[in-house]
């Protein structure tokens, strides 16, 4: 039987702001080398993408069946303005899922949990949305591999719209810390990547490359939410994903990294520059 009326109809919810800063995390355990020093790394990428983005902003982490130690963590330190808790449904399904539940005009910010934040890093990405037309998305984590797909559209847009060029421009230590995040030797990954090329458009006096990554980028949710991208393994290929996104609009990196890839573990630069050493 129902006694009374739900006093929660009338409850007022806090809506979503223009800014939505997105990670999914996923924690494992702690005793197997490889995510032995994966807490650290997750708590490093989601406080400097907090620090970094000085404007008003909903943080949303979607935790995909971690253990409690970092499910503690989210919940009682870094306390963000959405936290949910799943079993594991893969990083794609629940990145799409969050952008599902937002606004289309959203500015969504979607991060894997193991970047690493350079203050001022959402100025950077935001420039390259406003001011060029039709963007899908920006990167701040401009690497030469992610130029082999997935910028058919956004070439093909430059060469008739802005200025082209082609060349070598990503700085070496981007490509070397690149690398290393991966687990390759900068040697061989330069061997590697020697046939690659950076394609760099200028367009009405501002310069960005032509590609993103799906690593982290910033994007409008309502671009995210209309692909349907559902995947069932919980880490894929993403090739298809960055194809569909060039295919609705421009995706495009900034010339100067205000984000990078850390790995799973922490080396002794990133430690200096968090204070960690």
């Amino acid at each position: 039987m129902r006694i009374g009326s739900n006093p929660n109809k009338a409850a007022q919810v806090t809506p979503y702001g223009g800014v939505a800063l997105a990670v999914v995390t996923h924690l494992p355990n702690t005793t197997t080398d490889y995510h032995s020093q994966r807490l650290e790394v997750v708590q490093a990428c989601l406080t400097s993408m907090r620090e970094g983005v000085h404007c008003e902003h909903t943080f949303m982490v979607w935790d995909n069946g971690s253990i409690p130690l970092l499910r503690n963590w989210l919940q009682d330190v870094f306390k963000p303005d959405v936290l949910i808790l799943s079993n594991n449904i893969g990083k794609i399904n629940a990145r799409s899922s969050m952008a599902g539940m937002l606004p289309s005009k959203t500015i969504f910010c979607y991060s894997d949990d193991d970047m690493l934040f350079e203050d001022n890093w959402f100025a950077c990405q935001n420039d390259l949305m406003v001011k060029f037309p039709n963007v899908a998305c920006v990167t701040g984590y401009p690497v030469r591999t992610a130029f082999r797909w997935g910028i058919d559209n956004t070439l093909a847009w430059a060469r008739t719209h802005g200025k082209l060029e082609t060349g070598t421009f990503i700085p070496q230590e981007y490509e070397d810390d690149f690398a290393l995040s991966v687990g390759r030797d900068p040697e061989w990954h330069k061997n590697y990547t020697d046939n690659d090329v950076d394609y760099r458009v200028t367009y009405n006096g501002m310069q960005a490359y032509c590609t993103s990554h799906h690593c982290q980028f910033v994007t409008h949710a309502g671009t995210l939410a209309s692909l349907q991208y559902f995947d069932h393994n919980a880490m894929t290929n993403e090739k298809p994903f960055d194809i569909a996104m060039d295919n609705l609009g421009l995706r495009l990196a900034t010339i100067q990294r205000v984000a990078r890839h850390i790995g799973n573990r922490l080396d002794e630069n990133i430690r200096s520059q968090l204070c960690l050493a």
